[in-house]
């Protein structure tokens, strides 16, 4: 089959991946300059680093796999990594058994609620979190002082204010993904990277297409999925119509409905209602570390950046890259706000923090910025998850939205793109229509 996809970007060169493995003539279509989206990078002259920080642990096998078939096992690096909380403007480490124990912000009665809750969230089957708001549980389970001194500032945060109906699993699926890499007593765990970030993955599947005689074609924007009365076969670019016998849009909710004006009033109303977090994420590459900490979280409601993770350039030692991230609703104000006003209120608050921090120390500052980042589900998001094959025969969807329970990490997208791949490859009757 002649496979059009859609998106440039890990989802959608993954998928390219496996469906040119399967012997899929396929097509890559990305409207950027270079593939990657959320996976790109950034070059500060002869240096390059990630545009965002991603991280692949122990225990992502499906990721660690495909990197061994693809050569890159010998660029992964895993490290011991300190984690830990900034609260009034202190550090406090949370590396150790004896550093939950002891953390002050929390009375013994929390922590030992809080300790309690962690435990209830590995053991609790997801299922009967999905119908349960986030806060509700966490509450019940830890105690609503542990929720108001840890966890409203960690989801105010992470959803910028907007997490009312965010279902309990999202907690289940962070706690999970967290503490599946760590071991008593110590609670130290190993995080791992690839030396050139993961634009080299991608990298490596996109010459591994191309050997199989698949096409990539960058600066190449979709301006519609031409949707009749029978298959959809064509697309619309700036250069004419391009004809496939399969379409695949690997991109994020909001940009798919764009794409299909004449698709039916009531699949394009499902369709927007799905919510999207965006991401405004400063890096830095200094000349000497900010911390010893890999990720910091901030309890501050007043930080414009809800962490720090902090990992060493594993090609040059002497450069310590900083992400300084903040997650947003689509639509806020924050992400029209220029460059040097980012700079000015990040740096602002990272001196509260870091007294000595001295911006002479700076090498490289950048401000990356997206719009649809990371899905935002609602309770019961396990029977309202868009489907991957549409109501209209030969186009399918695939993104982070479906998921679900899972976090959006790299390693559930490359899961969610193998089983695509194989999907899309076996006829089957197109969804129907909302009602």
């Amino acid at each position: 089959m002649r496979i059009g996809i859609i998106g440039g970007g890990l989802m959608g060169i993954a998928l390219a991946y496996f469906l040119s493995q399967a012997g899929e003539q396929v097509t890559v279509l990305e409207q950027g300059a270079e593939l990657g989206g959320l996976n790109g990078r950034i070059q500060f002259g002869g240096l390059t680093v990630a545009r965002y920080q991603h991280a692949i642990l122990p225990n992502d096998d499906r990721t660690r796999s495909l990197c061994a078939r693809l050569g890159l096992e010998s660029e992964l690096v895993f490290r011991t990594v300190r984690t830990g909380f900034i609260h009034d403007n202190r550090i406090y480490p949370m590396t150790s058994l004896r550093d939950f124990l002891s953390f002050a912000p929390l009375t013994l009665k929390s922590r030992l609620q809080l300790g309690g809750a962690l435990l209830q969230a590995q053991r609790r089957d997801r299922k009967t979190l999905d119908v349960v708001p986030v806060k509700d549980w966490l509450v019940q389970a830890g105690g609503a002082a542990t929720f108001e001194g840890i966890w409203r500032p960690l989801l105010e945060a992470k959803f910028d204010g907007q997490y009312d109906t965010v279902p309990a699993t999202y907690i289940w699926a962070w706690i999970n993904r967290m503490m599946g890499i760590r071991r008593l007593p110590h609670l130290k765990g190993k995080v791992g990277y690839l030396r050139r970030g993961h634009y080299s993955l991608l990298q490596a599947m996109a010459e591994a297409i191309l050997r199989r005689g698949g096409h990539i074609a960058t600066q190449t924007r979709v301006r519609e999925i031409i949707i009749g009365d029978g298959p959809v076969r064509a697309l619309r670019t700036p250069a004419g119509l391009m004809q496939f016998d399969l379409v695949i849009a690997a991109i994020a909710t909001p940009a798919f409905a764009q794409l299909v004006p004449g698709a039916d009033r009531h699949y394009l109303e499902r369709l927007g209602r799905e919510k999207y977090l965006g991401l405004i994420c400063p890096v830095m590459v200094l000349a000497q570390p900010l911390s010893e900490y890999w990720t910091l979280n901030l309890t501050d409601p007043n930080s414009p950046f809800s962490s720090i993770t902090e990992i060493p350039h594993a090609e040059h030692p002497d450069c310590h890259v900083v992400y300084l991230p903040r997650y947003t609703a689509s639509d806020n104000d924050w992400l029209g706000v220029p460059d040097e006003d980012i700079r000015e209120a990040w740096l602002a608050h990272l001196k509260q923090v870091f007294r000595d921090f001295d911006e002479k120390h700076i090498r490289h500052f950048a401000v990356s910025r997206s719009r649809y980042v990371e899905p935002v589900y609602s309770i019961h998001a396990s029977e309202k998850a868009t489907a991957v094959q549409t109501p209209y025969p030969s186009l399918f969807l695939a993104n982070t939205s479906q998921v679900y329970p899972e976090l959006p990490t790299s390693e559930a997208v490359i899961v969610h793109a193998a089983r695509v791949a194989d999907r899309v490859r076996q006829p089957s009757p197109a969804a129907p229509l909302p009602a």
